[in-house]
């Protein structure tokens, strides 16, 4: 994935390559009443017609993608949950960081899209699925400004679930909370406000509003402390393009 750094912008397609980075605010862990502030990266990178990296899909390919369908593949990573990262997290066993593979679709229908996404553990931190259905809205109300509005709901095997909200047997004597067996169900339903606004022609802000709302296990186990979960962001992006900045309207998904 690295190796893309080193690529010339000169062999890419100017108006697919942006970078930049972004301030958010979100919970120390899912679930979690307290937050953090990170820094994270930006990034939209496209290798001829069918390559791509970039935060909402990761590194990959599409097997097919027209004015009203896509279809394809990807590396995705996510973030690892250790007990430092908030108090109500001591004595349970960490999730390690890693590599998922996903595999994506959608519609397009004008400003209004259908898609579905399925990334799957590959690197045996969590070996979980999430099935990932929603839809979006995308408003350019002029040539340099768009904002995107996202809705899904979000399906968690048994192996993601105990991972991130079971406590097993051992780690209630450690941790002090109560046992409790997570099951597969629907996990979360979130929804996300987009806005991108250019500020020069190779300059360009975003702002991030998201509200995730947990359901199931996933809302009632011991170690959610808020079912509801908010985060917002703003960010710093430059296109390396000598055409006027104009926005992809892919979201900003920060890896968790």
């Amino acid at each position: 994935m690295l190796a893309l750094f080193f690529i010339s912008p000169e062999i890419l397609r100017a108006d697919e390559f942006s970078v930049g980075g972004m301030a958010i605010s979100r919970p120390n862990y899912e679930g979690a009443d307290g937050k953090e502030v990170d820094i994270l990266p930006l990034l939209d990178i496209s290798i001829g017609k069918s390559f791509f990296l970039n935060n909402e899909r990761g590194l990959g390919a599409y097997f097919l993608k027209n004015r009203a369908f896509e279809l394809g593949g990807s590396f995705g990573y996510y973030e690892s949950r250790d007990e430092e990262d908030d108090e109500k997290l001591t004595g349970l066993d960490s999730v390690d960081d890693g590599i998922d593979g996903r595999i994506f679709a959608k519609i397009h229908l004008r400003n209004y899209s259908l898609f579905a996404q399925i990334p799957s553990d590959l690197s045996n931190s969590h070996d979980g699925t999430l099935y990932i259905f929603g839809a979006d809205y995308i408003h350019n109300p002029s040539r340099h400004t768009n904002w995107r509005f996202k809705s899904s709901l979000t399906f968690a095997d048994d192996n993601y679930m105990r991972s991130y909200f079971g406590v097993k047997e051992a780690e209630a004597v450690t941790s002090g909370l109560n046992r409790f067996k997570a099951g597969s169900g629907f996990k979360d339903f979130t929804l996300d406000w987009i806005y991108n606004v250019g500020i020069s022609r190779q300059w360009g802000l975003r702002g991030v509003v998201e509200y995730k709302f947990l359901m199931g296990d996933a809302a009632e186990n011991p170690l959610v402390e808020s079912k509801g979960q908010a985060s917002f962001g703003i960010g710093l992006i430059y296109r390396f393009s000598s055409r006027a900045f104009k926005f992809s309207s892919r979201a900003f998904n920060y890896p968790r």
